[in-house]
Order: structure tokens, then sequence, then C-alpha cells
């Protein structure tokens, strides 16, 4: 079992980190080595991007685009398509012209 000596100096601040078997446990995302924070902002969503390996920010429609091109599973899922064509029920007026 390991002791410690801890001694304390007023002014000064410590940052405390939990570790396990030798790892360390990231406390927030912004800890993991493999994250881009460099587009973070409100309200946008994580997304792992494999060609560079690391988990970036994204804005939501980014999600919505890569949906309908996804090339395994492409299309966006049915229970939102059903929610669009309730929430856009006469609301998009479609002029056929005269004849």
């Amino acid at each position: 079992m390991n002791s410690f000596n801890v001694r304390l100096k007023s002014s000064q601040k410590y940052k405390v980190s939990v570790t396990s078997g030798g790892v360390q446990v990231p406390a927030r995302v912004e800890d993991l080595i493999n994250f881009d924070p460099s587009n973070k902002q409100d309200k946008y969503l994580m997304m792992y991007d494999a060609s560079t390996q690391t988990y970036k920010m994204v804005n939501p429609d980014e999600i919505l685009i890569n949906a309908v091109t996804e090339p395994e599973q492409p299309g966006l899922p049915q229970e939102f398509i059903d929610q669009l064509d309730i929430d856009l029920d006469n609301k998009i007026d479609l002029d056929a012209g005269t004849f």
C-alpha cells in the first residue's frame, strides 16, 4: 500500500484527477486525448470523425445531412419524417398553376 504526505500551502490551487490501474480517467469531455474542441459552440453535438480518429463538435444540421448520406443505412428515421409531415401540414403552399 502506498503512503502519501501532503502539505497544503495557502494561495495555491490544485487540480486533482482520479486514476484507476495507472490510467487517468478524464473528468471532462475536453480532457479526452481524441477530442477536438476547436468548434465547440452552444447547442452543437459531438460526432466521431473516422478520418481524423477524433470526436469533434458539429452543427446539428451536419448530423441530419450525414444521416441521409450514410452509405450503410441512409435516410432519416421514419419517426422523424412522420413528425415533419405533421409539423409542415398545410404550411407549404404548392401552386399547380392554371389549366
